[in-house]
């Protein structure tokens, strides 16, 4: 674990783990209102990509928001560059939507 103390190992598991129950909860909220909205089965590719899109896009904003506070606090520059989301929080978005999906079937 190089230099990490157990304690901050425990901390980071903790919080990955309330990230993916954000996640799947936010995703199985999304779920539902699709399906009730547009009558779309569970398992139809819409159903599963505009969760996926919303939480995604929703992450990238708040990378951009983080960035421009950053700058706007730190040098006065308003000029952020919009940078894609790391691949640990598209795969926890992929995670938590596959999940509410499962989720979802065994209801």
């Amino acid at each position: 674990m190089g230099g990490m103390s157990p304690g901050f190992a425990l901390l980071a598991l903790a919080s990955i783990l309330v990230w993916i129950v954000l996640l799947v909860w936010l995703a199985s909220w999304i779920i539902l209102r699709l399906r009730l909205r547009y009558g779309w089965k569970l398992l139809d590719w819409r159903t599963i990509l505009i969760p996926f899109i919303a939480l995604t896009g929703a992450i990238h904003l708040g990378n951009f928001a983080l960035d421009w506070i950053d700058e706007a606090v730190g040098t006065g520059r308003h000029e952020a560059p919009v940078g894609f989301p790391s691949a640990f929080l598209i795969g926890s978005v992929a995670i938590g939507v596959g999940i509410a999906v499962v989720r979802a079937l065994r209801r």
